[in-house]
């Protein structure tokens, strides 16, 4: 039967089906740590919605999006929320601030903002394969990954494999824009203040935007050793911070895309923004291609929660939950003598669990067997990141105490069978 996709739509779903481990006929007793969904905070946020609903809704949010106050009372609070935890050379303002329906939404924006058809933007390995599908389907822009030559200590190679990769990419003058992640997705580490000062240097010579995924910011872990790097926002590095006579920064190619949906574990809300502070042309551009995106509840809701006398509380003790369930997966890795890069930030490990596989296929059968036992991760592979070293996984941990116990158990009745 035709389906009558076009054939940009048919790799794209090829792509999503090479990418699923878990079993089709798989029940609800399958574990599911291959995402990067954020549930320790889902009672609280809860509670919260329900009273938001109770106390704020009315018939005017059921009009439709920017026929309302509600952007401009959301713009209002991120710049607060930003000026506050983010520690921006200049303050933020709402004007400063695009709305989009959540992260992916805001990257795939950016990119048909500054990227034409066949055009190609920088990536550091390993990321987030829905950088794929976002830079891909529908901005046809081609993704050139910068490959680390190994995942510890990988932040050190930040500007050796840019350059690798801008060297040798078959035509320079198409590349338009790096996209860092920070914190790191998969591999939950903040990138130091001098790797994101030679990354802005790095775009300025070459004429490039920088967009910094800062998603997983403001969830740190009580695991971390005390010389790993703090989160730094791109938006603190914005003037030049470096000798007189060296390469400059030009602010108003630097982009900072957020969302609530790590944070706050407000995933279905699908509400972010990106912030672009020196751009004015490019925010007006960004506008008219999301002017829509973002309902009015959703606006209604996340104003709401960033005005909230508790938001501190809050976030605190999303930290001390996420920590306490990174230890638990953290201390079996170790009794199972696996090699992990060590988190610092987020809701994620990056660990070598299939310690002998030789070959991305083996990679993949290993990882289906041990779903097909009731835990299911995500593959090391769908990164991209160092070339030929197979049997890594990122495994989430951001479930509750109980579900990573029963998770843990799980692992190790299957690695144990497979020793």
């Amino acid at each position: 039967m035709d389906s009558g996709l076009s054939d940009r739509m048919g790799r794209a779903l090829d792509e999503a089906r090479s990418r699923s481990i878990v079993p089709r006929d798989a029940t609800n007793e399958i574990i599911d740590l291959s995402t990067a969904y954020n549930e320790v905070p889902y009672k609280e946020l809860s509670e919260f919605f329900k009273t938001t609903v109770d106390t704020k809704l009315t018939a005017k949010h059921f009009a439709p999006s920017g026929t309302t106050d509600e952007e401009p009372l959301l713009r209002s609070a991120l710049s607060s929320f930003f000026n506050s935890h983010f520690r921006p050379i200049h303050q933020v303002d709402p004007e400063h601030i695009v709305l989009t329906a959540g992260a992916a939404d805001g990257l795939e924006t950016l990119v048909h903002a500054i990227c034409d058809d066949g055009d190609s933007v920088l990536v550091p390995g390993p990321y987030w394969y829905g950088y794929e599908p976002a830079f891909k389907t529908r901005p046809n822009v081609n993704i050139i990954v910068a490959h680390p030559p190994t995942y510890v200590n990988f932040d050190n190679y930040l500007l050796a494999s840019l350059q690798a990769a801008y060297d040798f990419a078959a035509d320079r003058s198409r590349i338009k824009a790096v996209f860092l992640c920070n914190p790191h997705n998969p591999l939950s580490r903040c990138y130091p203040k001098k790797a994101i000062v030679e990354c802005m240097e790095f775009c300025q010579e070459h004429g490039l935007h920088l967009v910094s995924d800062e998603l997983f910011a403001l969830m740190p872990l009580d695991v971390a050793p005390s010389d790993a790097p703090s989160f730094i926002s791109a938006l603190s590095l914005t003037e030049p911070l470096v000798p007189e006579g060296a390469v400059k920064v030009d602010p108003s190619r630097v982009h900072v895309v957020w969302s609530a949906s790590k944070l706050f574990g407000s995933h279905g809300f699908r509400v972010g923004c990106i912030i672009s502070q020196q751009n004015p042309e490019l925010r007006r551009a960004l506008g008219l291609l999301t002017a829509t995106h973002v309902n009015s509840v959703s606006m209604l809701y996340l104003r709401s929660l960033l005005t909230w006398s508790q938001l501190p509380t809050l976030l605190k003790l999303g930290s001390e939950r996420l920590t306490a369930s990174c230890r638990l997966l953290l201390d079996a890795l170790q009794q199972w003598n696996v090699t992990f890069v060590q988190p610092t930030h987020g809701i994620l490990v990056f660990a070598k669990l299939a310690k002998n596989v030789k070959s991305a296929e083996e990679e993949k059968t290993f990882f289906q067997r041990l779903a097909a036992h009731g835990v299911a991760v995500s593959p090391g592979q769908f990164y991209n990141g160092v070339e030929l070293d197979y049997g890594w996984a990122r495994i989430r941990f951001a479930v509750s105490l109980n579900d990573m116990r029963m998770a843990i158990a799980k692992m190790s009745t299957f690695l144990a069978k497979e020793a």
